[in-house]
């Protein structure tokens, strides 16, 4: 029985009390020693996603990044490494110095691995589900002892990201592009099998909801939950924000692959997760879109409507909406282009391979933001937005 601790405060943590949420956690899975020995390469990848936008319920706490270094360092760890590489639009270098991450890797003399600036390596793929070999950050799988530390989030393509969807920094962005190209879901579960870790420290001092990873409101839940298995504390933290596990495809896709048996119950340490009563909001994805703009949809799943919503709440936040009236965008393996469109419109996703010579084509499963962007851009022959 895989074990999930969870740690609680009952008010917004001071500095201290971050650190010790942080040890408590891992006190109840046996302690750093259990983890990390006299000597090891500790390689530590939170997520820092951008440092665009404000930071908190957006990139990993820089205090549990500090804690974990200087947990590391307790256990006489002899190298401390944070590994990451942030998304298609951000210099990773500067997420690292506007997450304020930076100044704690300064501060406690550990390494700064940016993925898209350093050596990768290939491996191969155990039993692919969607690629034969995979291109991830050498200094992350060559270190003796791996620890993950995402944030707790809601998701726009996958509902929520966690531990396992955390992985995803250590490859590079042609890797990125390639996963969403031929299918996120199957490509995180292909990398989380080539490339294991030791320990998962989740950060919900501040998490996310709504529009995540990065647009959505803030929820306080002052929590840090702990595990040796990533899918069982993927599993434990998605109750607490009000899902079931059926509802989140990668879980049930990893089932389906014999990665994880929703059928074998964890052992929650600490914090009971019915004490957790709050519902996080979900992404939307309805066929609500925004006014003067046309989505033909017909067998499209929640990945691609998220996507959609993603990209127009951000152009709404910049007061741009106006300049794409008169577009259509046609999504879903079903659905059909018009024939009678004055503009050309937007494909979305590679459900509508077929009709890619029909409009603007922005493939992917799901497309990201940028390609859906692009494709809007060459559909209305608008400026850059």
């Amino acid at each position: 029985m895989s074990k999930v601790s969870v740690v609680r405060n009952q008010s917004i943590p001071s500095d201290k009390e971050v650190f010790d949420l942080v040890k408590k956690s891992i006190d109840l899975l046996g302690g750093i020693e259990e983890f990390v020995k006299k000597g090891d390469r500790v390689a530590l990848k939170p997520n820092i996603l951008t440092g665009r936008v404000e930071r908190h319920g957006v990139t990993t706490d820089p205090r549990i990044v500090e804690a974990m270094i200087r947990l590391c360092r307790d256990a006489k760890a002899s190298e401390i490494m944070v590994v990451e590489g942030a998304e298609y639009a951000s210099e990773t270098n500067e997420a690292f110095v506007n997450s304020g991450i930076k100044a704690v890797i300064d501060k406690h003399g550990a390494k700064m691995v940016d993925v898209d600036n350093s050596e990768l390596i290939k491996l191969r793929v155990p039993e692919p589900l969607l690629l034969k070999q995979l291109e991830v950050s050498k200094d992350f799988v060559e270190a003796d002892v791996r620890i993950n530390i995402p944030v707790m989030k809601t998701h726009d393509q996958l509902d929520v990201t966690l531990g396992v969807k955390n992985l995803k920094g250590i490859i590079p962005k042609r890797s990125k592009t390639m996963f969403h190209r031929l299918g996120v879901v199957k490509g995180i579960l292909d990398l989380n099998k080539t490339v294991a870790v030791d320990l998962t420290v989740l950060d919900a001092i501040v998490a996310m909801e709504g529009l995540g990873p990065a647009l959505g409101p803030k929820v306080e839940l002052n929590t840090v939950i702990a595990s040796g298995d990533i899918y069982a504390l993927d599993r434990i933290a998605s109750r607490i924000m009000g899902f079931q596990e059926s509802e989140l495809d990668y879980l049930v896709q990893a089932t389906e692959a014999g990665l994880v048996d929703l059928n074998d119950e964890p052992e929650v340490l600490g914090e009971p997760v019915e004490n957790f009563t709050y519902k996080f909001k979900r992404t939307p994805t309805g066929l609500n879109f925004a006014e003067g703009v046309r989505v033909i949809t017909k067998g499209a799943c929640s990945a691609c409507h998220g996507t959609i919503h993603s990209v127009f709440y951000d152009l709404e936040q910049k007061g741009r909406m106006s300049e794409i009236r008169g577009l259509t965008i046609v999504v879903g393996e079903n659905a059909e282009v018009p024939k009678d469109l004055e503009n050309k419109p937007v494909i979305l996703g590679i459900c509508q391979d077929r009709n890619k010579d029909e409009g603007c084509y922005a493939q992917g499963c799901p497309p990201n933001n940028i390609k859906l962007i692009k494709a809007i851009e060459d559909a209305l022959g608008a400026h850059p937005i």
